[in-house]
């Protein structure tokens, strides 16, 4: 045990780990979402978005993989029924695993897919051969082409307002449709601060050259899934970790009490990703809606 803890001494091995560390980069989540990755092995729809349940009252211990998989195509197919033009070209903003784009192909749109993450682009240019995928942020996209339909199913969060107005209509004419479907804060409080203020996003499309043709709030649709995901988090994670650091305090009692901060760290992450997908906090602060959009 004590050469192991020798290791830690010697130069050599901090040298080594330091170049590791340099050869990794800096973590950029736009290219590399470790979540959102890790979500992809968990569901195999390659759909990263939240379910669209009809029951909303349905019991969260009732919930399975299928049932939720079932509900993220529900959700897929409700952004398709908002499509008018059926022939036009599709942007589908941050496509993730390239669910929503596959679907929109099987049912013979023309449609193209974007992302900035490195895994999701390698995963679809491997698996949806077809599909054309625009390796960069929505910002960023070229200018060449003009679509009729422009989706952000759980994207727009990530892109500011002002770019986001500029971009899309760089890209669109009069009469095409931007269908944006995403949660949005209700005010400034709160532990989690993604996503728009639904008071900003609105004052914002009010004074540009797209006007609102259609919304509906569907934040009691995918309360289910939180809820599920709520008992999942209370009933294996937590009891898993304090199980972890239990048994580490047990077994190695110095270089747990050592590692105090980064424990600390541990918590706080968990506690802040936890406030996201707990559903009173969620129903309070947030809501989730569908908005189709026209441009002028």
């Amino acid at each position: 045990m004590k050469k192991k803890y020798l290791q830690l001494l010697n130069p050599v091995k901090w040298m080594h780990a330091n170049n590791l560390k340099k050869k990794d980069g800096k973590y950029d989540k736009s290219k590399s979402d470790l979540e959102l990755n890790l979500y992809s092995k968990i569901l195999k729809n390659d759909m990263l978005h939240y379910g669209y349940f009809e029951d909303t009252s349905i019991e969260p211990e009732t919930i399975s993989i299928k049932s939720i998989e079932e509900a993220q195509i529900k959700y897929a197919q409700n952004i398709v029924d908002l499509i008018t033009d059926k022939e036009g070209f599709i942007l589908d903003v941050g496509c993730g695993m390239g669910g929503l784009s596959a679907i929109l192909t099987e049912q013979k749109f023309k449609v193209e897919a974007l992302t900035p993450n490195k895994n999701q682009i390698r995963h679809i240019q491997n698996k949806y051969k077809t599909i054309p995928v625009h390796n960069c942020k929505f910002e960023d996209v070229a200018e060449t082409k003009k679509y009729k339909t422009v989706i952000n199913s759980e994207s727009f969060q990530y892109i500011n307002l002002e770019k986001g107005l500029k971009k899309i209509n760089a890209i669109t004419d009069p009469g095409a449709k931007w269908i944006i479907t995403d949660y949005f804060r209700l005010h400034n409080d709160g532990i989690n601060k993604s996503s728009h203020l639904l008071t900003d996003f609105i004052e914002n499309i009010e004074k540009s050259n797209w006007k609102i043709v259609y919304q509906k709030d569907i934040t009691p649709n995918i309360l289910p899934m939180l809820r599920f995901l709520r008992l999942y988090v209370d009933r294996f994670i937590f009891p898993i970790k304090n199980f972890a650091f239990d048994k580490f305090r047990y077994k190695q009692g110095f270089w747990y009490h050592l590692t105090q901060e980064l424990r600390d760290g541990i918590d706080y992450k968990i506690t802040k990703e936890v406030a996201s997908i707990d559903p009173v906090k969620f129903e309070n602060e947030k809501k989730y809606m569908i908005f189709v959009l026209e441009r002028k």
